[in-house]
């Protein structure tokens, strides 16, 4: 997860966090739940899942709530991915490990570069870096 906090952050009380959903249910230290009772759209199998999500969440410390406010549905990955903001853009940089792939989606949630890589089992992460 990656904390972005705005310039009124320490005034409000309210920041926003971008994380990588891999929309993936299992849980070894609680066998008996259910996440059936979420619905179809969480997959429970590594291998059959459709799609995971970079999402971008706002918090409000002050009232103790958080809202979805953006989303990018982009290549399953039950396991090992990540999401990241690109320096002071709008745009995404997410690493689908599982499906080997990582791309940069701008602000509207289109694809600006992809890129596949060989690997026996996924990529862990990607980072872009200015230099």
């Amino acid at each position: 997860m990656t904390y972005l906090p705005s310039s009124d952050t320490a005034a409000t009380g309210r920041y926003q966090v971008l994380l990588y959903d891999n929309n993936f249910g299992a849980t070894e230290r609680y066998p008996k739940f259910d996440w059936g009772q979420l619905g179809a759209a969480v997959a429970t199998d590594y291998s059959k899942g459709t799609h995971s999500f970079g999402r971008i969440f706002t918090v409000d410390e002050t009232v103790r709530t958080y809202e979805l406010v953006d989303q990018i549905a982009v290549p399953f990955s039950g396991y090992a991915s990540s999401a990241q903001r690109v320096g002071d853009s709008n745009s995404m940089l997410v690493a689908s490990g599982m499906a080997k792939t990582f791309a940069e989606y701008d602000r509207y949630g289109l694809p600006i570069a992809t890129y596949e890589m060989e690997a026996e089992k996924y990529i862990y992460r990607v980072y872009k870096y200015e230099l």
